[in-house]
Formats: C-alpha cells, sequence, structure tokens
C-alpha cells in the first residue's frame, strides 16, 4: 500500500509510520533526519550492545507516551483534508473496522467499498 499510496500523497501506512510523523512534528522534514537517526542507533547498538536495554529501562515511559500522542495528532490531522460528509463517513467506517478487526486491511477493503457506493449513490440519483 505504501508503494502505491506515496504518489498519491497518502502517509506511510505501516509500524513506522508513527514514528516518521513523530520526527515530521518535531523539525524533521528530510531523509537526512532518518538517516542521521538510523546511524545513531546503529553505533548505539553495535558500541553499547546489551547494556543497551539496560539504559533504556531507566528511560522515562512518560515521555515515550507524549511523544506517542504527538506522533498520533500529527497522523489523525490528515483528516483536515476531508471536503464532505460522505468523505469524513468514509473515514470513520476505515477506522473502525480496522480497529475492531485489529487490522488494517479490512478497514481499507471496506473503506474502499463505502466510498465506491457512495460514488455509485451520488451519480445514480444525481
Amino acid at each position: 500500500m505504501n508503494l502505491v499510496g506515496c504518489w498519491f500523497g497518502a502517509i506511510p501506512c505501516c509500524h513506522g509510520a508513527g514514528g516518521l510523523a513523530g520526527q515530521y512534528k518535531f523539525g524533521g522534514r528530510s531523509g537526512g533526519c532518518v538517516a542521521i537517526l538510523g546511524a545513531a542507533q546503529l553505533v548505539l547498538g553495535l558500541v553499547l550492545g546489551t547494556s543497551l536495554v539496560r539504559i533504556l529501562d531507566w528511560f522515562p515511559v512518560g515521555i515515550l507516551g507524549v511523544l506517542l500522542l504527538f506522533a498520533g495528532i500529527e497522523l489523525a490531522m490528515t483528516c483536515r483534508d476531508t471536503n464532505s460528509k460522505g468523505e469524513c463517513f468514509v473515514m470513520l467506517i476505515c477506522t473502525a473496522v480496522s480497529l475492531v478487526g485489529s487490522s488494517a486491511a479490512p478497514g481499507f477493503v471496506c473503506g474502499m467499498v463505502v466510498h465506491l457506493l457512495l460514488k455509485l449513490r451520488l451519480h445514480l440519483f444525481n
């Protein structure tokens, strides 16, 4: 989905999307910030090894929660681009089915079906 969606202006839809949104929210605007982060993680892993786990245990979980909150808000800001009630309805259906089904795939399929049905209804009754 990421390979197709990026050409249409979509944001990445994967486990790393929250991290990407968080980096964007806190100022990272290019691929360089991802490369620097990856290099830093690689160096830390190679230099510190298993002792890094003990260091990360000291990291306050509250800070991670705040980062997750801002990443979620940044990802949710895409709803600003909805122009009609129909688009909002499709977005809500996608979200609800994805959350209930514990996977994004059924939400994506249901969202596509609902979108097509709304478009079909618009063309048939107008």
